[in-house]
């Protein structure tokens, strides 16, 4: 179990790694920064002030080096694009990001674990084909995607619902469905599975004998 814990550890900081480097990579991939800070109608001299000021200037090992050493002490820099703190900008947006993720963890569980259930007690029925054509179709379809036709459907074509936003419930109505529908497959499969297992299991065997 400790070895199995300590094997997860080492892939989660090389996950970590390898998207920072990535990102890293991409974000000066993408033009000078310094100019995109300054604006078009800065000067040269506004433009390196500019890339001296965020330490652009420096070799691109020793930027990355340096923001992963203030990352590793939670201080991640000052946004290129919002005139805030980096970590400011997470910290007011958590409360609505960990609300949006509890409401979609509880929508994933409300139907896979029923679903689930279900479809273990009338195995191989329509109700166990449906259920696993529900699964299949959740986890082959883009969550973006779905996202979008919730969207063009409740909130363009209905106008049931807000197309985005936070301010009243139901603005967490939409990304709320398509994030638990993403997740619910794996949590149904599970509960299925389990499920059979259970029912397949000699004591429950004896029980149903003995009526």
């Amino acid at each position: 179990m400790l070895g199995f814990a300590l094997r997860r550890i080492l892939v989660a900081i090389c996950v970590a790694l390898t998207v920072s480097v990535a990102s890293f990579l991409l974000l000066h991939l993408s033009g000078d920064l310094a100019t995109a800070i300054a604006g078009p109608e800065a000067t040269g001299e506004q433009i390196a002030a500019v890339r001296a000021q965020h330490g652009l200037d420096q070799p691109l090992v020793v930027q990355f080096g340096t923001w992963a050493w203030h990352a590793l002490h939670l201080d991640f820099g000052r946004s290129f694009y919002f005139p805030e703190q980096v970590t400011d900008l997470l910290a007011a947006r958590m409360p609505v990001t960990l609300t949006l993720g509890v409401i979609a963890l509880a929508v994933a569980l409300l139907v896979a674990i029923p679903l689930g259930v279900l479809a273990a007690f009338y195995r191989d029925t329509w109700i166990d084909r449906t259920a696993l054509a529900v699964s299949v179709l959740g986890q082959a379809m883009p969550s973006f995607w779905f996202g979008l036709t919730l969207i063009m459907i409740f909130s363009v074509n209905l106008r049931w619902l807000p197309v985005s936003g936070n301010a009243t419930w139901k603005h967490f109505i939409l990304p709320a469905v398509a994030l638990g529908y993403y997740a619910m497959p794996a949590v149904m499969r599970l509960t299925r599975n389990g499920m059979l297992e259970v029912l397949s299991s000699d004591y429950v065997r004896t029980a149903r004998a003995k009526g």
